[in-house]
């Protein structure tokens, strides 16, 4: 049954005529009760169960869209497991908590579609109004997948839930509320009698209990917390991501009204815009004696010429347009007479003042709906504006005026990014805060770990610029001349400030989970987070490091020469040099013969190769099979010596990883690989994981703690690892 707060959800969130999605539907109960809430409902619907899509259809078919999908993180297919005992329960992530009590009749894992919501909702003008998201788990990956739209705000409310669904599918709370709140959302708790903000998530707090939630956009956010907001120049928001405002060009100045938060934050020179000569002439007065105001009196326009001005009842909604919806929305604001003004381009306007273009890197328009044609008459202004503040609409208050999306769409070519949105008044109109795209960097990115380190803070880097619309920069690293990333420059471009990730852990570490994007930043970290957090930009990253050149030509060359042995390769990668210590734990090379026998039990004519920074690592415990190597197979020498190792890992069908980033990394790029297995030091072997969802390290274990087999020589003979052996041998505690 749907709940009380569900209900009182619907009727504060939902109108008639409204775009709403269910994803994750089952027997399209929500549905049902939103249609019977409005009418003229644009329901859109996703189902990954076929039994709960084909009720979905014979209840729903002709009143919406019905999608046979798994809504996530990017479009393709998807594993999803359909419970026998509870359809309920279904989710691409198994319910492993429960399956044992509630679930024992098992599951079917079938292969469906996935979509995710940026790839199906393309047109910009267009709110989705509501979105439900009842996914078992897998919210994460639905949010993921919709990044565009709730960047640009395209979304206005989402309701999902928290439970233990959260713990079998590996996410927190943390990750879904820092999430939402980067994206401009205000997390609420919805009680049966009140919606309580949710403005800290605490350890207390995740506990996994049921809890129904909502997330409003920012813009709608005071229909939730009783108080008012009201429009203001937003420099801290600026600030954040860069901006230190020079000067400012106002245009629609008004009275001069933002001149006090100007002088108080020392931006100079102010530029004033006016087309009402009455306001025009009183605010020339007014700023006479301050000689870096101008005032120029005029009508910013895409060109020169003269323009019908329409002054209304109530000045500050005065345009060069005609009023439309805004005579529906505030009937008493009327046109009370039109005038001839000048029109004129913004960059005629700065050539009029005689001021250094370059002085101006601020932009702020208040000229009710004639913002894009004062847009493409800036040209040359555009070049120096850093920031811009401008009115926004979501519809056509003014006759022909321009669609929040559109001025996205102009700017998005010059450089500029979105990064507020308000509209405290109406939800139809309000202010945009514009800054040019932010660069962040990695100044440790070369020096910090090897080869696969560096990749993932590579890895990192370009998909938090992705994520969050920013510029990159990094130092040059392996990777420039094997792979096609974003080359490494040797000097990086200067950013207002650093941060360190000081955990490893997709659920607790500070960057990945702050609830504002670090712009502006030098990030520095090594980035190892579960796999699931890179996984929306799995093509892109595989693209990305694709060889290039030389290394291209010797990848080709080990693959034929891999194709040409007479049976399967099967690579075992044996790390030893600096592990043997701490979670960096050895593998018993008996773990990987015991599987390669199993194997080779499969695959008679199995060829094994051996990846080791340790020539002498597999000693004669691998004799009994077909060993191959770099030499016998003839290959070319090449500048970087792990090549030929992580290339093996990347080509061969079956692949043994150690607890390595080296290895874990070469085989999450190997899209053909049969199986994939790692050492588990729980059980005691290797076992299967799939790349793409897991850890690249195992940190639940040290070398010392699972015994001198996993440990190195010179570790066994450190001072400290024997005063706990003899701590221990005398039933001793460390303290």
């Amino acid at each position: 049954m749907i709940q009380p707060e569900e209900r009182r959800i619907i009727e504060k969130c939902i109108s008639s005529g409204d775009v709403v999605f269910d994803v994750g539907a089952h027997h399209s109960l929500l549905s049902k009760a939103v249609l019977s809430h409005a009418t003229d409902i644009d329901l859109h619907i996703f189902e990954a169960s076929k039994k709960s899509y084909a009720e979905v259809v014979a209840q729903l078919g002709d009143r919406a869209t019905i999608n046979h999908s798994a809504a996530s993180h990017t479009n393709g297919q998807i594993v999803f497991n359909t419970y026998q005992d509870d359809d309920r329960l279904s989710s691409v992530y198994r319910r492993t908590s429960v399956e044992e009590e509630l679930l024992p009749s098992g599951f079917d894992a079938n292969v469906v579609p996935a979509v995710a919501l940026d790839g199906y909702w393309t047109d910009p003008k267009r709110q989705i109004n509501f979105l439900k998201i009842d996914v078992e788990g897998a919210e994460y990956d639905v949010l993921r997948g919709a990044n565009r739209l709730l960047k640009a705000g395209q979304i206005d409310y989402i309701q999902f839930e928290y439970g233990g669904t959260f713990q079998d599918a590996g996410f927190t709370l943390g990750n879904v509320w820092s999430y939402l709140r980067r994206s401009g959302y205000a997390v609420f708790k919805v009680g049966k009698r009140k919606f309580t903000e949710i403005n800290s998530v605490t350890p207390a707090m995740e506990d996994y209990r049921f809890t129904n939630l909502l997330a409003v956009h920012e813009r709608l956010r005071s229909r939730f917390v009783g108080e008012q907001e009201n429009i203001e120049i937003y420099l801290d928001k600026m600030k954040r991501y860069g901006l230190h405002p020079k000067g400012v060009l106002h245009v629609g100045a008004h009275k001069g009204q933002e001149l006090p938060t100007y002088r108080a934050n020392k931006i100079s020179p102010v530029v004033f815009v006016e087309a009402n000569p009455e306001l025009a002439g009183a605010l020339r007065e007014k700023t006479a004696a301050d000689a870096d105001i101008h005032l120029i009196e005029g009508a910013a326009s895409d060109s020169p010429g003269t323009a019908t001005f329409n002054i209304t009842s109530m000045d500050q909604s005065s345009s060069l347009l005609p009023l439309a919806k805004h005579s529906e929305m505030y009937p008493k604001i009327v046109v009370e007479k039109q005038i001839e003004v000048r029109t004129l381009t913004l960059d005629a306007a700065m050539a009029e003042t005689g001021l250094d273009f370059a002085s101006i890197n601020m932009l702020t328009m208040d000229i009710q709906g004639a913002e894009l044609m004062a847009l493409r008459g800036a040209t040359e202004v555009l070049k120096n504006i850093e920031a811009i503040q401008t009115e926004i609409n979501y519809d056509e208050l003014y006759d022909g005026c321009p669609h929040i999306s559109d001025l996205d769409a102009f700017l998005e070519p010059h450089g500029f990014l979105r990064i507020k949105t308000v509209t405290p008044y109406a939800k139809d109109w309000g202010d945009a805060v514009y800054v040019k795209k932010p660069m962040i960097t990695n100044s440790s990115l070369g020096t910090m770990g090897r080869f696969a380190n560096k990749a993932f803070q590579y890895i990192f880097l370009r998909t938090y610029a992705a994520e969050h619309g920013f510029e990159f920069a990094n130092l040059p690293w392996e990777g420039d001349d094997m792979y096609h990333v974003h080359p490494g420059v040797e000097t990086l471009p200067k950013v207002g400030r650093s941060v360190s990730q000081t955990k490893y852990g997709l659920d607790d570490c500070d960057i990945v989970n702050a609830t504002e994007p670090w712009a502006d930043t030098d990030l520095q970290g090594y980035f190892q987070y579960n796999m699931k957090y890179y996984a929306p930009y799995r093509a892109e990253i595989e693209a990305e490091f694709a060889h290039k050149g030389i290394s291209l030509e010797a990848e080709k060359s080990m693959k034929a020469a891999f194709e040409a042995l007479p049976g399967p390769v099967a690579v075992v990668h044996l790390r030893r040099g600096d592990f043997g210590t701490g979670v960096f734990f050895q593998t018993p090379n008996s773990w990987y013969v015991d599987w390669l026998r199993n194997l080779q039990a499969q695959e008679p004519n199995l060829q094994v190769y051996i990846a080791s920074d340790d020539p002498d690592a597999a000693g004669n415990d691998f004799d009994r099979f077909n060993l191959i190597s770099e030499s016998q197979l003839g290959l070319a020498q090449v500048e970087h010596p792990f090549f030929y190792d992580f290339t093996a890992i990347r080509l061969s069908k079956f692949v043994a990883i150690s607890n390595s980033t080296f290895s874990f990394l070469a085989s999450a790029l190997n899209k053909d690989a049969a199986l994939t297995v790692r050492p588990d030091p729980e059980i005691g072997k290797l076992v299967p994981y799939s790349a793409w969802s897991s850890d690249p390290m195992i940190r639940s274990h040290t070398a010392e703690e699972l015994g001198e087999e996993y440990m190195s020589e010179r570790a066994k003979t450190r001072t400290k690892y024997k005063m706990r052996q003899v701590l221990k041998s005398i039933g001793l505690k460390r303290s």
